[in-house]
């Protein structure tokens, strides 16, 4: 948006007659979006839109500049940023991690396993079902705190398919309902330190295959993983790197 354009600079910074010009800037498409009575609150009209406040927004462009670009230390009240995910530089990466081909399928493989993530009622949370032929060798669930998003449990489940294919020294094939995750493994230009954490593909050449299926259509190790993975919001909460996005929208609210 042209109008918070440099907002990472001075978002932090807005007084209050700013914040009134904001308002009166933003009311004036709320009205033509929503057609309310010309008397109704700006507030109000950010309610029913569900668009936030445009001071607001310019503040969280600030905050996630100051500590996703400058990692800030006068934030530490927002996140503690050894918990924040962070992007790599592509120099530092290992070429073999940045280039992979994932094979859908390994021959002879002993075990189908399916993975799957899941956020419910605050919890998050992931799954990763082992079966033998038809039969349930293996189910573990693992639960993710708060600021995690599904799209980190689901990678978090496939890094831990892959671990136990490396422990156990079994060829597997893992089936996943997310195409998200998968192209973040398969993507050239991913510098996330958490995908390139997950990205254990290419130490396990010949063991492992990786392909997509299509949730919620009776597939019986999919259904069996979605059940598990909702089970996992009462599990022992583990640690993996936090979303900037959740937090700044916790802070926002609590604060703003």
């Amino acid at each position: 948006m042209t109008l918070l354009y440099g907002a990472g600079v001075w978002g932090g910074a807005l007084t209050c007659e700013q914040v009134k010009r904001l308002h009166t800037i933003q009311r004036v498409f709320l009205i033509k979006l929503l057609r309310p009575y010309r008397t109704t609150a700006t507030q109000a009209l950010n309610v029913l839109s569900g668009i936030p406040p445009l001071h607001i927004t310019a503040k969280m462009e600030y905050l996630r500049f100051q500590i996703w670009t400058c990692r800030s230390r006068g934030l530490d009240g927002v996140i503690d940023l050894f918990k924040l995910d962070k992007f790599e530089k592509l120099s530092e990466i290992p070429l073999n991690t940045r280039v992979l081909e994932l094979r859908d399928k390994v021959q002879d493989s002993h075990f189908e396993v399916y993975t799957d993530g899941s956020k419910v009622d605050g919890g998050v949370g992931f799954s990763v079902c082992i079966l033998h032929g038809e039969i349930q060798h293996k189910i573990i669930c693992k639960k993710l705190e708060p600021q995690n998003t599904v799209f980190q449990a689901e990678l978090a489940a496939l890094g831990e398919a892959v671990d136990w294919a490396i422990e156990n020294k079994q060829k597997i094939n893992i089936y996943t309902d997310s195409r998200s995750s998968i192209e973040a493994l398969k993507s050239y230009g991913s510098r996330s330190k958490f995908v390139i954490s997950i990205n254990k593909f290419c130490l396990v050449e010949g063991l492992v295959g990786l392909s997509w299926v299509k949730a919620h259509v009776g597939i019986p190790g999919n259904e069996l993983s979605d059940h598990f993975d909702k089970l996992a919001s009462v599990e022992v909460r583990v640690w993996i790197s936090h979303s900037l996005t959740p937090l700044l929208n916790l802070h926002l609210k609590r604060n703003c």
